[in-house]
């Protein structure tokens, strides 16, 4: 067989355009010794040979390695006897699965090394273990259907988008239990957090277990400002400022207490008319007034440790000896103060030394 000649036949099979080349390869003569057929040498030869080696039982048959292929002397003529040893060549091959066919239909059986070269020009990349690379991963969108782990930044030249169809959205920063964890804008210019909800009940959450410092960089505290604010803030706890805190109207369901004085601005007019039972004003002077029974009006105390009795003037006058006569013996308090008190004076025998005593007190 070694030195038996050899034919090889090539065609054309398949449609325009996509034709494939087919062959066979057999040897011109039969394996025969002794006048008999070497079937058990023809099969030594296949098995060295491979999955594309055949040999001739018919004179018009060429049968495949364990039978996994035929080829028959209609399609190639150059099966003429038995005991031919025949190798099958071309698309058909299962050595032809050795090569990239262009149109895929054969998978790859191993791992494509390109050596460092690039592929182009490619529409979808489906994978179904990871994609490693040591440099960067460029592409115009990334979709993940699971998580995104990074162990460096994550840099967006626009928008951080967090939504979910199923659930509630969430960006969260840390997790990992060490280490501080900062959610932090690097802007020169000005930055904002917005809330922009689809719908009027949306609901915005901070929560926070520990405490919130704002800091300038350089480390001094700053301002927040809630504009245009049309909801209630609701604190379980307190509300501590080191300054000034501002509202239209400041109200207490308890007691309000200030550590210094309590500066009135609202100013009012003694015996005018006011809307609510209790409140505090002040007169341009700066005297208090409070709202009584729907009129301003004014606080005074007395003062009690300097009150003292008057007498009038003409006390113990003497008015003559007509009778019928009517005498006034008048007193008033001094101007600041106010009569608490009075008491009649006079001696038994004599009318003209009676009079009134009254006692005053000072007003505060």
């Amino acid at each position: 067989v070694k030195k038996s000649p050899y034919k090889i036949l090539l065609k054309r099979d398949g449609t325009a355009p996509n034709y494939v080349i087919n062959g066979l390869i057999t040897t011109s003569t039969a394996w025969i010794e002794g006048g008999k057929t070497r079937y058990d040498l023809l099969g030594n030869a296949m098995q060295t040979a491979g999955i594309d080696s055949g040999m001739t039982k018919t004179t018009s048959i060429a049968s495949g390695y364990s039978g996994q292929w035929t080829e028959t002397s209609a399609n190639f003529n150059n099966i003429t006897s038995t005991g031919q040893l025949a190798f099958r060549v071309g698309f058909n091959s299962a050595l032809y699965s050795v090569y990239l066919r262009r149109d895929g239909t054969l998978p790859m059986t191993g791992d494509l090394n390109l050596d460092g070269h690039n592929i182009n020009n490619i529409a979808n990349i489906n994978a179904t273990g990871n994609i490693t690379t040591t440099s960067d991963l460029q592409a115009r969108n990334i979709k993940a259907t699971g998580k995104v782990d990074a162990d460096g930044d994550i840099s967006s030249g626009r928008y951080l988008i967090a939504k979910s169809k199923d659930e509630d959205a969430s960006i969260k920063i840390g997790g990992d239990g060490t280490g501080n964890h900062n959610f932090m804008f690097e802007s020169q210019k000005r930055t904002s957090v917005v809330f922009f909800p689809s719908v009027n009940s949306a609901l915005l959450t901070y929560k926070f277990r520990g405490n919130i410092n704002i800091l300038s960089p350089s480390g001094d505290s700053v301002g927040v400002k809630l504009n245009g604010t049309t909801g209630n803030i609701t604190a379980s706890g307190n509300i501590e400022a080191a300054q000034n805190v501002k509202g239209a109207t400041l109200e207490s369901t308890g007691r309000a207490t200030v550590g210094e004085f309590v500066q009135l601005n609202g100013q009012a007019e003694v015996g005018k008319v006011c809307q609510s039972n209790g409140l505090q004003g002040r007169t341009a002077k700066g005297k208090i007034l409070s709202c009584v029974n729907g009129v301003w009006t004014g606080s005074v105390q007395i003062n009690n440790s300097q009150c003292k009795w008057f007498s009038p003037a003409n006390a113990f006058s003497y008015f003559g000896e007509y009778s019928g006569q009517l005498h006034e013996k008048p007193i008033i308090c001094p101007a600041g103060y106010i009569m608490t008190g009075s008491k009649m004076w006079g001696w038994a025998e004599d009318v003209d030394d009676e009079h009134v005593d009254i006692y005053c007190c000072p007003l505060s």
